[in-house]
């Protein structure tokens, strides 16, 4: 009997494993891209910014003297320790991140929203740094778990811009996805939240887009498919960083209206695709596209690539750590 039931767990696991290894299968192959990819690895010279690439939507601006982080993961834990674990920064990898691109005058974190895929790192960077964590109610407590420190915690003054060297940064109330399934929009992390900690008490607590002035650049960052309407209407940007993952899960009008709302209003030069990735997958140069279970990631690509060209927007996209220099 005792026997039987060990061989039945074992083929309990066996089948659970094999379920979590085909819902995470990547929905699409990124180098069926590889035409639009870029990677400038120089240094950015007066006026230009250099913006870097870590994944879902972690940015690094840096204009030679001063940087910004927009999110703050790095860490990536696979999906068994994320499902099954509670988990923490790896801060051997932060490290190592931080030290080999140079992030060494960073002095603004700015989250999108609290859920861990944005907000994990940034509270262990942000001391490792000394720069300032941005951010909703939600993501400073996150802060606050993390050991940073009171004056070093600033609060969300959304459409109110603030300026940081070179950079002025205007923080705009936005959407998560319509394909949010943990169904928590809004709802906040109400206390400190120390790590390890599960990743589910990582509620979204509100999300934001980023509205970017450097010189005359101007930069919007919208790492979430979704849209308010008219809320861009009065702004223009020369380049916009977009979420497009689960767009072609929406009905036409939908993906129409999200394209409006987004491109059509701000009227870009280039678009850059943004949480097209795996992050179940440790941060590299080969990411790989979401699993299929959230979207397919090639019909979101193959829409936006056709309506960007009809329009004779530019199309560019960034693998893992690379980067591009916004002239």
């Amino acid at each position: 009997m005792i026997k039987k039931i060990g061989i039945a767990f074992l083929i309990i696991i066996l089948v659970g494993v094999v379920f979590v290894y085909i819902r995470t299968r990547p929905s699409g192959d990124i180098n069926k891209y590889k035409t639009y990819f870029t990677n400038d690895t120089s240094a950015p010279r007066d006026g230009e910014i250099k913006a870097s690439f870590f994944g879902v939507s972690t940015l690094l601006l840096d204009d030679g003297k001063t940087q910004l982080l927009i999110d703050g993961f790095f860490s990536r834990p696979s999906i068994t320790s994320a499902l099954f674990t509670d988990i923490h920064s790896d801060t051997v990898e932060i490290a190592r991140v931080l030290g080999q691109f140079g992030i060494n005058r960073l002095k603004g974190i700015f989250v999108t929203h609290s859920h861990y895929d944005h907000v994990f790192d940034a509270g262990y960077v942000s001391k490792m740094t000394g720069a300032t964590l941005y951010g909703s109610v939600s993501t400073l407590n996150v802060g606050r778990g993390a050991g940073v420190a009171e004056d070093m915690l600033k609060l969300y003054q959304p459409n109110t811009d603030v300026t940081i060297g070179e950079f002025t940064i205007r923080v705009v109330p936005s959407k998560h996805s319509p394909g949010n399934a943990l169904k928590d929009d809004g709802v906040a992390i109400a206390e400190p939240l120390p790590q390890p900690a599960s990743m589910k008490v990582y509620s979204e607590g509100g999300s934001y887009d980023f509205f970017i002035t450097h010189r005359q650049k101007k930069i919007f960052i919208k790492p979430s498919p979704n849209f308010i309407v008219g809320a861009l209407d009065s702004l223009k940007a020369d380049v916009l960083f977009l979420g497009i993952p689960t767009i072609t899960k929406q009905d036409t009008a939908w993906m129409e209206q999200f394209y409006k709302e987004n491109v059509t209003s701000l009227k870009p030069a280039l678009v850059i695709p943004l949480h097209w990735d795996n992050f179940f997958y440790p941060l590299s140069d080969n990411l790989v596209m979401l699993p299929k279970f959230t979207c397919n990631a090639e019909k979101d690509f193959d829409y936006f690539i056709g309506k960007a060209t009809q329009d004779h927007i530019d199309f560019k996209i960034l693998q893992g750590t690379h980067s591009i220099i916004l002239k």
